[in-house]
């Protein structure tokens, strides 16, 4: 069981400041799927990849690797050092690490594999993961409307995977990993991993939720430690399975690698630790769907990627599962009458 919540008065959360460094990271992170295509594919609108599919895995490894050195930069410039080594080391600072690299990893295969929107959704199911291990370990209060909310992200997800599926016919239920597309024809293992990074994004917003005391920048160095030996393994693993062959990667292609280890890495990461740090678990996983939108116009306006039943009715559940709750807490509260 992770460390228990620091109850001392040093750390006041901003929520501005959290609601603003979630939506930079959300949008940095939302170009994900279009930064990685660019550096894997040797055409930047055709399906064949350049060492085959785990090696969004690698580029994993090399964003989180980029996030560290920056990030021990800045803890040597901003001379924390002595703070980097008197800050307790827990397990809930290496669990959302790890979890985050494994997540990240998940996903970036995925966006080979599957279509945008697909990839985005699924992982996207964190947030309910998060919200529920929230609510069975630290007794986060859950009232009736999260709950609906939470059922809207439960039936999304199964829609999305395929799980459930919209046609003609009918409904359809079952999971099948050879499920293909035109231009997708792993299209069923790609839903699979996505999912897969979802319930694994959900356990890193968990952890994140711990030792809100820590510096972002110290907690920044041992994450990203963390991630890179994540992701590291997510890449061993499946290379053991999945035989990588040889990289080709031209000019264009590294470029591409270099603005997603920079964009993806410490910024839009740096900032995720900033947000999970000032905000609560519900709002933090609401407004983090702006990373959904962001997406899903790449997907249309870039790759014109066709949109099933499925994913369309999915999506928005998903969507309007994440975003209610935030939109609900604009509302001015209900003043109780005085006694």
């Amino acid at each position: 069981m992770p460390d228990k919540l620091q109850s001392g008065a040093a750390f006041v959360a901003d929520q501005r400041k959290g609601v603003i460094a979630l939506l930079l990271s959300t949008t940095g992170m939302g170009l994900t799927g279009l930064l990685t295509r660019g550096a894997t594919r040797p055409e930047f609108f055709g399906t064949e990849v350049v060492a085959g599919e785990p090696i969004g895995a690698f580029m994993t490894l090399g964003r989180m690797v980029c996030a560290l050195i920056v990030f021990a930069i800045m803890l040597i410039a901003t001379h924390r050092a002595r703070l980097f080594r008197d800050t307790r080391l827990t397990s809930s600072i290496i669990l959302g690490g790890l979890c985050v690299g494994i997540a990240m990893s998940l996903y970036m295969v995925s966006t080979l594999l599957t279509t945008l929107a697909d990839a985005i959704f699924l992982i996207y199911t964190g947030p309910l993961f998060c919200t529920i291990l929230a609510r069975i370990f630290r007794r986060e209060r859950i009232d009736a409307a999260q709950w609906i909310c939470l059922l809207f992200v439960f039936a999304g997800m199964l829609l999305t995977s395929g799980m459930v599926s919209l046609k003609e016919t009918g409904i359809s239920f079952g999971f099948d990993l050879a499920t293909s597309e035109p231009g997708y024809p792993k299209k069923g293992l790609g839903d699979a991993l996505g999912l897969l990074s979802g319930l694994f994004y959900g356990a890193s917003l968990f952890f994140n939720g711990y030792r809100k005391d820590c510096d972002s920048i110290v907690r920044g160095v041992w994450n990203f430690a963390a991630a890179s030996v994540g992701s590291l393994v997510v890449a061993c693993v499946l290379c053991a399975f999945w035989p990588l062959g040889e990289v080709t990667m031209d000019p264009a292609n590294w470029g591409f690698a270099f603005a997603l280890w920079m964009i993806c890495g410490p910024f839009a990461l740096g900032l995720l630790l900033v947000a999970g740090r000032n905000l609560p678990a519900v709002e933090y996983s609401t407004i983090a769907y702006w990373e959904c939108v962001v997406s899903l116009l790449v997907s249309a306006l870039v790759y014109q990627e066709p949109l099933s039943s499925s994913t369309i009715v999915g999506g928005a559940f998903i969507v309007a599962g994440g975003m209610l709750p935030a939109l609900r807490s604009l509302l001015p509260a209900k003043e109780k009458p005085c006694p």
